[in-house]
């Protein structure tokens, strides 16, 4: 076991701003990375992944992100750690969807059974699922009609069960085809016709459970085993034998003003370390369920005084969209469809200097996503 190492909280705050591509210094350059390097990109809200890109690649284009889901992308959205959707790498893809099969298994099935089906009568209805997609992707509802037409199903809600058993198991995916990112457009397909290079079951759970984990303190840590079971959403039995594979290669940490003793892939405590804190009157904007405050739960002191609690989580616990000034949040912004403006709250008062820089970055918010229509 490694002897504690402690950091100063502005140090740690500037290693994951960096590694999350928010910070000064040069982070991943491409969805791919990026998307690596947050574990996954949140994708539960229509915006987030558009604006949680938007706001860490300078070049980023809306079109950019339906070009990564395509069939020739690299990118595949999986329903995954706490029951989710992520945007998650190809290569990844399988761990995130492996290790958390059972949750999302176990809630279509308790949903079934509640309207009289048991697992065969899940498992029939989604074969007939992916024979409705063989000849090709359907939108929800004329996939919906084709399967009641073609086997004579008693009832909509059995098919609309078949269709998430499928999708839930990674036969089938759904993808967003609409040509603006206010929009959404579901369309279903065979996961070998959507993402033919991409492969979501691994036949060793607690292996892909590891690497998920391994995935989890590459992208977050410092981080606490608090956090962990949140963000995954697993039980402490679940991620008991991987932290144990993994225990060799962990350091514990402490960060000023973070409770407990924390977890951090040694190979990333150089790197830690040798961040320099963020500029004072550094101003970035994250998106609503942005990744970077999704990562945590036991310890989202590190981005908001506990007054500002009920300002930057809602009541349900999201994350609102928030502006940070050298990691903190000071105030939220949100997009306002009606208007098609974005507009802001402070929740302290700003030096000259940070209100102009929050003003631009507003701006820029502004400016991308008027650039498709609402």
């Amino acid at each position: 076991m490694h002897s504690t190492l402690t950091l100063p909280a502005a140090v740690e705050r500037a290693a994951i701003a960096n590694r999350h591509a928010w910070g000064p210094q040069p982070g991943p350059a491409d969805l791919t990375a990026l998307a690596t390097a947050h574990a996954g990109l949140h994708a539960a809200r229509l915006l987030t992944p558009y604006v949680t890109a938007h706001t860490r690649l300078s070049e980023f284009r809306a079109d950019d992100l339906r070009h990564a889901l395509s069939p020739h992308g690299t990118l595949v959205k999986v329903r995954c750690v706490r029951r989710t959707l992520h945007l998650w790498p190809h290569e990844h893809a399988a761990d995130a969807h492996t290790a958390t099969l059972r949750l999302r298994l176990g809630a279509t099935l308790a949903t079934a059974r509640r309207h009289g089906l048991n697992r065969n009568d899940l498992e029939r209805t989604a074969t007939q699922c992916q024979e409705a997609l063989a000849g090709g992707p359907l939108a929800y509802r004329d996939l919906q009609d084709r399967m009641l037409k073609a086997h004579s199903l008693p009832a909509v809600e059995a098919v609309r069960l078949g269709i998430k058993w499928a999708w839930e198991s990674g036969q089938i995916t759904c993808r967003n085809t609409s040509p603006s990112l206010h929009r959404e457009q579901r369309e279903f397909a065979l996961i070998e016709h959507a993402h033919p290079t991409a492969r979501l079951t691994h036949p060793d759970t607690t292996a892909a459970t590891t690497r998920l984990i391994r995935h989890y303190l590459h992208a977050y840590a410092p981080a606490s085993t608090a956090d962990l079971l949140w963000w995954t959403g697993l039980s402490q039995a679940e991620i008991t034998p991987a932290l144990a594979t993994l225990r060799p290669a962990i350091t514990p940490v402490r960060v000023e003003g973070l409770p407990g003793g924390l977890l951090t892939l040694t190979e990333d405590i150089d790197h830690i370390r040798a961040a320099p804190p963020l500029p004072a009157d550094h101003v970035r904007l994250l998106a609503f369920e942005d990744p970077s405050l999704k990562g945590y739960f036991a310890t989202r002191d590190r981005y908001r005084d506990v007054a500002h609690h009920t300002h930057v989580f809602n009541p349900i616990g999201e994350a609102r969209a928030v502006i940070t000034l050298a990691g903190r949040a000071v105030g939220t912004w949100n997009w306002d469809k009606k208007t098609r403006t974005v507009r802001h709250s402070l929740l302290t008062r700003l030096t000259r200097r940070a209100m102009r820089e929050v003003r631009h970055r507003l701006d820029q918010a502004e400016a991308f996503l008027l650039t498709e229509p609402g």
